[in-house]
């Protein structure tokens, strides 16, 4: 319950609320005082009342230097416990919020302990260089929102490093690994985007982002808008760039420093995410790398004679047996998995 509406159910004055919340939070104080609640008449029916407030005050002072948590998180995350379960306990909740010393301090107590257990699960070891980190290991993370509303799909053994809160003027965040972004347009603070030697400079726009360090290059496709690429080993920093838009690819390989543009003839650049794939005339060798890519597995042509097969076909978010079975059935050939790993060869 907010604070207007706990005004509204009593008939304590404003100035009352100021004097107990004060009491309460004023870090030169401490705990309630006794002069301080006494000024608010009606405030407690038995001295009782007073003493376990006292108590319940002092463990929530205990929590509030221990964790430093922040009164405004703590009581939107109160208010939203308490409308959750206000609905499935209506009688035993209305008699709490008729007394205020359990109203208060219960609040209090429940807000510190939220925070305190939310402080372990939200942030990282790191937190002191006020920087988070999420992390695909095994599978793929679909999606995570940023605190602008950007949205980033992780693939597997990816690490992204973001602040807390982004600064006034840019919105800058680091990646190891392949990440899909969707960039929340705002056109006085750029999304940058630190990927090895490269930095993506990007308004509002949606593009993938390659930067595996055992690659040593970095590869960004665009699908909307325009996303500027910089070497960032190169001084100064504009002398050597790229302006991509929808349907390029730009790569900055390490070995020579160059960056490339090229057009993205690949329609699968992030059947990593979607699991929808599009093959027109491809290669049994292409297919089965792009398979590879999006499910996780090994795959091998047990007769060279089978990369020359060209397939046709779109599977939009099917399983990896499907498809294999489309492709024993288009070519006459068989899948046999042994030891984890999948063998294409002609049938006997």
């Amino acid at each position: 319950m907010s604070f207007k509406r706990m005004k509204e159910k009593d008939e304590i004055s404003d100035k009352d609320w100021e004097l107990i919340a004060k009491a309460i939070y004023d870090k030169n104080t401490g705990p309630i005082a006794n002069e301080q609640t006494d000024a608010v008449p009606g405030f407690f029916k038995e001295e009782k009342e007073k003493e376990q407030l006292l108590i319940l005050t002092n463990k929530v002072d205990l929590f509030y230097h221990l964790k430093k948590y922040r009164e405004e998180q703590a009581w939107a995350k109160v208010e939203s416990r308490i409308h959750s379960q206000s609905s499935a306990r209506p009688t035993k909740f209305r008699i709490l919020i008729t007394n205020p010393v359990f109203r208060i301090a219960a609040a209090l107590i429940f807000a510190a302990m939220l925070l305190v257990s939310g402080y372990v699960v939200i942030y990282s070891p790191s937190a002191k260089s006020n920087l988070l980190e999420v992390s695909a290991t095994h599978q793929v993370l679909n999606t995570h929102t940023l605190p602008d509303g950007t949205l980033v799909s992780l693939n597997t053994d990816t690490k992204l490093k973001y602040p807390k809160k982004f600064g006034r003027n840019t919105r800058e965040v680091t990646v190891e690994g392949e990440a899909f972004f969707e960039v929340t347009p705002n056109i006085n603070k750029p999304f940058i985007i630190h990927a090895g030697k490269a930095q993506i400079k990007v308004l509002g726009t949606s593009f993938n982002v390659n930067a595996y360090p055992e690659s040593k290059l970095v590869e960004v496709t665009v699908e909307t808008g325009k996303v500027q690429v910089i070497n960032k080993t190169t001084e100064p920093l504009q002398a050597n760039e790229l302006i991509l838009t929808s349907g390029d690819k730009g790569t900055l390989v390490y070995s020579d420093n160059s960056l490339l543009k090229t057009t993205n003839q690949n329609p699968n650049f992030i059947a990593w995410k979607t699991h929808n794939l599009i093959f027109k005339a491809t290669s049994l060798v292409e297919v089965i790398d792009d398979l590879e890519k999006v499910y996780k597995v090994n795959i091998r042509l047990a007769d060279s004679k089978l990369n020359g097969l060209l397939l046709t076909a779109q599977f939009n978010n099917y399983s990896l047996d499907f498809i294999l079975e489309v492709i024993e059935t288009t070519f006459q050939i068989e899948a046999q998995k042994v030891n984890g790993q999948y063998i294409l060869k002609a049938r006997s």
